[in-house]
């Protein structure tokens, strides 16, 4: 009986994980450049040792880096839709006292106070030496759609390098929401956005409002295999009792 409890309990586990998942999804929808997560279920197999045959339930969740969102057009001159399989390298997490690199589609540009450039998560844009891009005070800025940036001040136009673009290779997300590879990647010379435009969230809200009505019913199914397992359980004791006495 403890193992028919025992898939149960992870099976909740398992629904608990995905709802959460879903959650975050739904959280994000309109979230510029956002990826999904997919929740993957899975069965575990327990055997050797005091526990032989359990079996239990997973629910690992993966990103959904090469499902693109809409492009809507901005007409803002630092918002940029990357194309096809690009993604643009930004300035990542510290490890060890070093900046690594990471990887976004979201494209909603700025210009901080400090002058560098940076996207709508607060996080340094890097040019084709993985190094942060700063813009002189007053300047104005455009990006071609090679991903070139130029600058006019006082009407004089000034090349500042170019955006580092990559193609998508083996990415992994963080908890953090921003993608990451085991090494930087390499330029990708062929890579390509439109300016004055964004990528939306590849979330579609109803769809996702779908999956987590489905995992709430599931949820309450694990439930119910609760109170089963409980009743089967209290009926043999009694029926245990009656046959001793």
């Amino acid at each position: 009986m403890d193992r028919l409890i025992y898939t149960a309990l992870t099976g909740l586990a398992a629904r608990t994980r995905s709802q959460a998942v879903m959650a975050n999804n739904l959280a994000n929808a309109q979230t510029t450049g956002f990826r999904r997560e997919i929740v993957a279920a899975e069965g575990r197999y327990l055997t050797g040792g005091a526990t032989p045959a359990r079996a239990q339930a997973g629910a690992f969740s993966v990103a959904t880096p090469r499902e693109n969102g809409k492009v809507a057009a901005t007409g803002r001159a630092l918002d940029i839709a990357l194309g096809g399989n690009a993604w643009l390298a930004i300035q990542g997490p510290v490890v060890a006292g070093n900046p690594t690199e990471a990887y976004t589609r979201r494209g909603d540009l700025d210009i901080s106070t400090s002058g560098i450039l940076q996207n709508g998560d607060g996080r340094a844009v890097l040019n084709q030496n993985g190094v942060p891009i700063t813009v002189a005070a007053g300047a104005s800025l455009t990006i071609a759609p090679d991903g070139t940036l130029t600058t006019r001040t006082n009407g004089i136009d000034a090349n500042i390098g170019r955006l580092k673009l990559v193609a998508a290779r083996a990415l992994e997300k963080g908890a953090d929401g921003m993608f990451t590879s085991k090494d930087p990647l390499p330029v990708d010379p062929d890579a390509r956005l439109a300016s004055g435009a964004l990528e939306t969230s590849n979330v579609q809200t109803a769809g996702a409002l779908a999956e987590l009505v489905e995992e709430s019913r599931g949820f309450e199914v694990n439930a119910r295999l609760l109170t089963i397992a409980k009743d089967i359980d209290e009926r043999t004791a009694r029926l245990m009792a009656f046959e001793s006495n």
